[in-house]
């Protein structure tokens, strides 16, 4: 297949409800952008939401690990890039690049299951009646990993899923997780320093109506590591992981 068939691209204008209070297209923003891109590509490639629900499956994101060089400003254009690789048992992995001005500003590497709509148990991807069209030519030069959380953080509130929570699978949206990291951080270190790696671990469902337990760790130390744990007090689980890097 012609590699324009298999590697999908889209062009968004930074507009005023995607930044953040420093102008700059944030964290929280450009993962409902890649998500964006990730729904069109599925859509055009006959195994969107739509198609999915028809099977009986839905797509889940698993793991997510964000690198970037630069954050794009309010009335910037920038151009999102992405592709599945061949499956690995279980598991599919979409990438993506960003370009600003034909530069590469920033990667992501995704790792995707699919779930019985109606169990919640995964099932093999190749019980999908679909052909899937992988890149292999090219890979970023990262992927997903686990993420080893310190022992000490410290739980810092617990909130309650709500409704503008919840996606088309009436869990909670992978983008609303980082808002919830996002909000833990003092306003003062997000002044002071730039984002430069985002990854996260979806380990539990979280619902409508669960209670969930945030902690956070944040190492000022020349790492500026950043750590966010939530468990879901109802289900008794852990329901994510998350480790940021950051820059002055």
């Amino acid at each position: 297949m012609p590699l324009n068939n298999i590697v999908f691209e889209q062009d968004y204008n930074i507009r005023s409800i995607n930044i953040n209070a420093n102008k700059k297209l944030g964290l929280y923003g450009l993962l409902g952008l890649l998500e964006d891109t990730t729904s069109e590509h599925a859509h055009k490639l006959d195994f969107g939401y739509e198609s999915m629900i028809k099977q009986g499956f839905i797509w889940v994101l698993i793991r997510q690990k964000l690198k970037m060089k630069v954050w794009p400003l309010w009335h910037d254009t920038i151009t999102i890039k992405t592709w599945t690789l061949p499956i690995n048992g279980f598991n599919a992995t979409r990438e993506f690049e960003i370009f600003l001005n034909g530069e590469k500003i920033g990667a992501c590497s995704t790792t995707w299951i699919i779930l019985d709509s109606k169990s919640r148990r995964p099932r093999k991807i190749t019980d999908l009646d679909h052909s899937f069209s992988p890149r292999t030519d090219y890979t970023l030069d990262f992927s997903c990993s686990k993420i080893i959380t310190p022992e000490d953080l410290q739980i810092v509130q617990t909130i309650k899923v709500k409704n503008s929570d919840l996606d088309m699978n009436n869990h909670v949206n992978n983008t609303k997780y980082s808002q919830w990291a996002l909000d833990l951080i003092p306003f003062e270190y997000h002044s002071k320093h730039q984002l430069n790696e985002y990854e996260i671990n979806f380990l539990n469902e979280s619902l409508l109506g669960d209670n969930i337990a945030l902690y956070s760790h944040i190492d000022e130390t020349p790492r500026n590591e950043l750590f966010f744990y939530g468990e879901n007090l109802n289900a008794s689980k852990t329901a994510f992981k998350i480790k940021m890097k950051i820059q002055d």
